[in-house]
């Protein structure tokens, strides 16, 4: 018998914020104040203090990008299980692929992932995921999944990341409200993969599916 498919609720409920630090500094301060829902979505017109991978900035213009954090208690996304911050490599993929997925789906198979979790349209990157977790004890029991992803963007100042938005890729402008509920249903597909398949099915398909570069 199939595991049963879990009821993942992500992206619900969804606050914007105008300016902020980072969606990732606020989203975590609520968890370890107790106020924060599972499943939320803070997304950000502009951050002043936007984080990437290493503590390095992420660079956006205000009210063109994607930047955003989702909020998931572990426990919500399957009840009987101890999870562990060894469950963290796949979870980390999942995410990956979910990004991956939404960014494919409108800028086609030229879309790479960087290892672990970068966003790639050929050499040139698009986006960034920055998940950080909360562990009490042994116990794994909140993560925040921060996600910044180049949209209506049109020029940078950092030269060397060689960054590169969907509208310089697609010549389009697009809705962020649209994409970030088609977002949040690519991430909860590949979560609900990884659920139920297991990590070693979720590693598998980011072998299989995406080109892995080394830069």
């Amino acid at each position: 018998m199939l595991p049963a498919t879990p009821n993942i609720s992500l992206g619900e409920p969804f606050i914007e914020l105008t300016s902020i630090d980072s969606t990732n500094i606020y989203a975590m301060n609520l968890v370890h104040k107790g106020l924060a829902l599972s499943g939320s979505c803070f997304r950000a017109h502009y951050q002043t203090q936007g984080k990437g991978q290493h503590g390095r900035n992420w660079e956006s213009s205000a009210g063109l990008n994607l930047l955003c954090s989702y909020v998931l208690e572990l426990k919500q996304l399957k009840s009987d299980k101890i999870w562990t911050p060894a469950d963290q490599i796949g979870f980390s993929a999942a995410v990956a692929l979910g990004v991956h997925s939404f960014f494919q789906g409108y800028a086609g198979s030229n879309t790479k992932i960087k290892k672990p979790n970068d966003i790639y349209w050929g050499d040139r990157k698009a986006g960034g995921i920055l998940i950080e977790n909360l562990v009490r004890g042994k116990d794994w029991t909140w993560t925040v999944v921060g996600i910044g992803i180049n949209i209506n963007q049109m020029e940078f100042t950092h030269e060397s990341a060689q960054p590169i938005s969907l509208k310089q890729i697609t010549q389009q402008n697009f809705e962020l409200n649209k994409l970030q509920k088609e977002l949040s249903i690519c991430l909860k597909t590949e979560l609900i993969h990884w659920i139920t398949q297991g990590e070693a099915a979720t590693l598998q398909k980011m072998e299989a599916e995406c080109i892995l570069i080394k830069k």
